[in-house]
Formats: structure tokens, C-alpha cells, sequence
């Protein structure tokens, strides 16, 4: 993966780096959150009045547009580790990584089934410690 030296680098977080912490990352470029990220984020909300703060907070990251090749993307995914027998990924973790790939971004996370996604989806996987 290549990015020009104007181009800020894009990093996708999953929900398990968003609540470990991304503020290393930031330093090394742009972290962002896709739709599945933000609604795994919300679904946690325990009151009204946490979910709109929560909402303000999720905000502040750039969103990563997800659509029709997104999911096509996906379902290509799964099929190749359908036929190693390794299909069993999260739909949420298949459908981030499919969007990280998309847009050239890199996955921050903390989640092992992103090592499995690795042998199908060519993109950075960011392990947060």
C-alpha cells in the first residue's frame, strides 16, 4: 500500500481499539470508523442521554463510507476462507475489514480474528497492545 507524501495515512478503528484508545495512532495518521464501528459503539449506550453523548464523541472521527462493493468485497472474503474452512469470522469484523480495504486504510484493533481476515484481505492490520 502505497501513500503519497501529501496523503495523511487512514487507519480504521474497530470497536475493541476505539475503547482501548487510538491516541498513538493519531500521531501516525487519520483514524476513522465505518458504520458498523459507530453502530457496535451506540449499541453500547446504557441511556438516552449517554447515546447522544456518545454520538457527539463518534463524530469527531471521519466516517468511512460503506456500499455495494463493500459488501461484495465481503462475501468474496468469506467465500476464501470458506474454502479453508475458516468462514467463521464475525460478520462485523468481515464487514470493517472489506471497508478498510476499499479505502486503503489500515485496521486498529485488538481482536484475533483479524489475523484470520489477513490471509484474504491485503491491508495493514494495526494489532493495539
Amino acid at each position: 500500500m502505497r501513500h503519497g507524501d501529501n496523503q495523511r495515512r487512514l487507519f480504521l478503528a474497530d470497536k475493541s481499539a476505539l475503547l482501548r484508545g487510538v491516541e498513538d495512532v493519531a500521531e501516525k495518521g487519520e483514524v476513522c470508523i465505518c458504520a458498523v464501528t459507530r453502530l457496535e459503539m451506540l449499541y453500547s449506550a446504557r441511556s438516552p442521554k449517554e447515546y447522544a453523548q456518545l454520538e457527539e464523541q463518534l463524530d469527531t472521527f471521519r466516517q468511512l463510507r460503506m456500499d455495494a462493493q463493500t459488501f461484495d468485497v465481503a462475501q468474496s472474503a468469506q467465500r476464501e476462507l470458506a474454502a479453508r474452512s475458516q468462514h467463521r469470522v464475525p460478520v462485523p469484523n468481515l464487514l470493517l475489514g472489506a471497508c478498510a480495504h476499499q479505502h486503503a486504510a489500515g485496521v486498529l484493533h485488538i481482536d484475533r480474528h483479524y489475523d484470520v481476515l489477513a490471509q484474504v484481505l491485503t491491508i495493514d492490520y494495526v494489532r493495539l497492545e
